[in-house]
């Protein structure tokens, strides 16, 4: 004799639910995943399954979580490095003077920034430029956008280089 023979003992019932039609059912459903890892194919499924999960949810936790602060913050608002503040002064101390240095002129980023921020009516360091395209040795165009009450318009502004530095035409 073997040790599944039911002559000395009653078989099981494959689903021991009390309670009529619907908790059996219940309990169907509920058994279903352990009867589908029970054959080589649903433990297939299943770890495709499991696999997919982890990796949508490592996805989305990658573009859910913010880039680092420290790299946003050293840009200013038309995409130029900004320099550290100086140090606080207070009573009986004197801020430390600025470096002396040549002075640069406005890059045609800085002058369609400008320019967009007076045609929104809008602050300066709400416009930031995106993107520039070289048209020719005198000419670019900069894609501007202003964070507007509501709204964030975009457009690209041609600048020119004359003698005088890059103006808007």
């Amino acid at each position: 004799m073997n040790a599944e023979s039911t002559a000395f003992r009653a078989s099981r019932p494959s689903v021991a639910a009390p309670g009529g039609e619907g908790a059996r059912a219940a309990a169907w459903l509920l058994s279903w995943p352990m009867r589908l890892a029970a054959t080589p194919l649903g433990r297939r499924l299943l770890a495709a399954l499991l696999l997919g999960v982890v990796l949508v949810s490592g996805v989305s936790y990658l573009y859910d979580s913010p880039d680092p602060a420290k790299a946003s913050a050293a840009m200013g608002s038309v995409g130029l490095a900004v320099q550290a503040p100086a140090a606080a002064t207070g009573p009986g101390r004197v801020a430390a003077a600025a470096p002396a240095g040549k002075a640069t002129a406005p890059g045609p980023a800085d002058v369609a920034a400008a320019w967009w921020a007076a045609r929104q009516k809008v602050a300066i360091d709400r416009v930031r430029s995106l993107q520039q395209r070289r048209v020719s040795a005198n000419e670019t165009q900069v894609l501007v956008v202003a964070e507007g009450p509501g709204s964030m318009p975009s457009r690209f502004v041609t600048v020119r280089k004359g003698p005088s530095g890059w103006r808007v035409p």
